[in-house]
């Protein structure tokens, strides 16, 4: 059991690595897509198309990266207040989270995905006659990276160690 839970979390290392390059990828493709913007702008000229791309690329950072740093412990929670519960409810308490999480990335996928496909048979950007549907693609493709990360995140080796190096940080900070 131990080496298929290992063999997970190598798995989820190495999506997060694949996803992280992408992710970086998009985002500088986001950001030459908005630079050609301004300095068109500044020239005097406008391109049209340049705020149907940006959406598109902002949307796929903003739920890929979403999805990546789950496993992490990136999101903005209160951690001071985990820390004050007694020992023994804090199992309970992450069990509580994974549920809620992957409550919320099985709307995602499944609405997202009904959406995305709807969406993508009637709608296309104006300018560039882009199908909306890989717009909205990226909702679903980032619940399935929550889901796959929040259970990563509550086996061994997954979130209690960033908590722990949390606890170390504010014990001390020059950690």
């Amino acid at each position: 059991m131990k080496k298929l839970l290992s063999h997970f979390q190598s798995f989820l290392d190495g999506l997060e690595k694949f996803t992280m390059a992408v992710t970086c990828t998009v985002l500088a493709i986001l950001l030459a897509n908005e630079s050609l913007g301004i300095l068109a702008d500044v020239m005097g000229y406008s391109i049209p198309w340049i705020t149907e791309v940006s959406v598109i690329l902002f949307a796929w950072v903003i739920f890929l990266g979403a999805g990546v740093i789950t496993r992490k412990c990136g999101h903005i929670s209160l951690d001071f207040l985990v820390e004050r519960l007694p020992s023994h409810a804090k199992p309970l308490l992450l069990a509580l989270n994974t549920a809620l999480m992957l409550f919320v990335a099985f709307a995602m996928v499944y609405y997202g995905g009904k959406q995305a496909l709807f969406v993508g048979q009637y709608q296309k950007t104006v300018y560039l006659q882009i199908s909306l549907f890989y717009l909205y693609i990226s909702v679903p493709a980032g619940g399935f990276l929550l889901g796959l990360n929040a259970i990563g995140a509550a086996l061994p080796g997954g979130m209690q160690a960033e908590i722990s190096k949390l606890a170390k940080i504010e014990e001390n900070p020059l950690y």
